[in-house]
């Protein structure tokens, strides 16, 4: 077995003042490698890009942007980069989509709306940034915002391979399927609980199927083996244990 882990995220230190586990980039191969993760996608953030004043991220997104390719190479294979966007620099962003796409990076986010001094994702700033991506055949990982804004964004953006974080883990479990059932193009991400809830995924695959479902842990925020017991634990085919655990997301990514 091999695990895809489609969402984490390496610098990430916020949990370290509680706990002062430091996670360096030795510790991140490690601590997923053990757990039988062979690759780590996703975005870099930090404390330092928390909820700073909004005119900051138009330097802030490039550095972390910077980081991830610098992350890229350190670890030779093991990391696949997410690059964040704003909707505050829709030109600033588009040109990281096209940096991306020249360094062969197909990742964007996981995007932290909440961090980065935005709420909404179905605006006219972030849809043109999403279509940017489209343009480009990127994926797109998003936390999610309200209920309301991601039926609005999913339903706006055809096309678009849109990846929302987190399935039922905040709630509106419903709706997540919904949202996967009226757009073809939508994915869920079952990252950090929800899919500790039982019979989550198996409700989920026997309504929209299991390709459109990623494993994720959201590490170090959260640790891996919780998510693969989740997986293991429930009467799942062989089929669809393989489909979440690496083979969607290496279909997504175009990952050979």
């Amino acid at each position: 077995m091999r695990i895809i882990d489609f969402h984490c995220h390496p610098g990430y230190d916020f949990h370290l003042p509680t706990h002062g586990v430091a996670i360096d980039m030795a510790r991140f191969v490690k601590d997923l490698s053990a757990n039988g993760i062979v690759k780590g996608c996703g975005s870099v953030i930090d404390r330092a890009m928390n909820k700073r004043p909004v005119e900051e991220y138009e330097t802030i997104v490039p550095m972390l942007n910077d980081r991830a390719l610098e992350y890229r190479r350190m670890l030779e294979g093991f990391y696949i980069p997410g690059i964040h966007v704003h909707p505050a620099f829709v030109e600033l962003s588009c040109r990281e989509i096209e940096r991306a796409h020249r360094a062969g990076v197909k990742l964007i986010g996981e995007l932290v709306p909440y961090m980065m001094g935005w709420t909404e994702c179905a605006t006219p700033e972030f849809l043109a940034i999403m279509d940017c991506a489209r343009s480009y055949d990127m994926v797109v990982n998003i936390h999610p915002t309200t209920i309301e804004d991601m039926y609005r964004l999913s339903a706006a953006m055809p096309g678009l391979k849109l990846v929302w974080a987190h399935l039922s883990a905040y709630g509106g479990f419903e709706d997540h399927l919904e949202m996967m059932r009226r757009n073809e193009n939508v994915c869920f991400d079952i990252s950090a609980h929800g899919t500790d809830r039982v019979g989550t995924l198996r409700k989920a695959i026997d309504r929209v199927g299991a390709d459109r479902l990623l494993f994720g842990t959201d590490y170090p925020g959260v640790g891996p083996a919780g998510d693969i017991a989740a997986v293991m634990f429930e009467p799942l085919t062989d089929d669809e244990r393989e489909a979440i655990l690496w083979g969607n997301a290496e279909r997504l990514l175009e990952i050979e």
